[in-house]
């Protein structure tokens, strides 16, 4: 096979390059939103997770686990740097809830999140990004079944 006879790998890009491509595009999209309440994409996840109930802190990092790292193996920094804003409250027993102001702020937040995920998702039907979700979570367990195997 000569290099005339390959696919050319700029039109046939592969599965891991569009889920980089999209990842990076929705962090800078992300970015731009978050920028007014100097705020990061991982901050609005804590600060969202957090939107669902108290939690202790271990289960904020459950629930975060796929962004944990060697580098952060926790999110405890983004919950501290929540509370030093006032948005959340960790009382005993590393239990983790939203403030007034947090709920506010939440409030606020993820009604531009809303209004962003309908711009970024405007390209496919209701029905096409259902099928892309159950998809990727499919994909997603099957992946976790190889790693665990490994």
């Amino acid at each position: 096979m000569t290099t005339s006879e390959l696919p050319d790998v700029r039109e046939q890009r592969p599965f891991g390059y569009w889920l980089r491509h999209i990842d990076g595009a929705i962090e800078q999209c992300m970015a731009r939103l978050f920028a007014a309440d100097a705020l990061s994409r991982r901050g609005w996840q804590v600060l969202n997770t957090v939107a669902c109930g108290p939690l202790t802190t271990a289960e904020v990092d459950e629930t975060m686990a796929p962004f944990l790292t060697a580098d952060e193996p926790t999110m405890r920094p983004y919950l501290d740097a929540l509370a030093a804003r006032g948005w959340v409250r960790i009382g005993e027993e590393a239990v983790v809830a939203l403030t007034e102001d947090g709920r506010a702020a939440h409030l606020r937040i993820s009604t531009q999140v809303a209004a962003l995920r309908e711009r970024l998702t405007a390209c496919v039907t209701p029905e096409e990004f259902a099928t892309l979700m159950t998809l990727l979570r499919r994909i997603g367990a099957h992946l976790d079944t190889l790693t665990e195997a490994a």
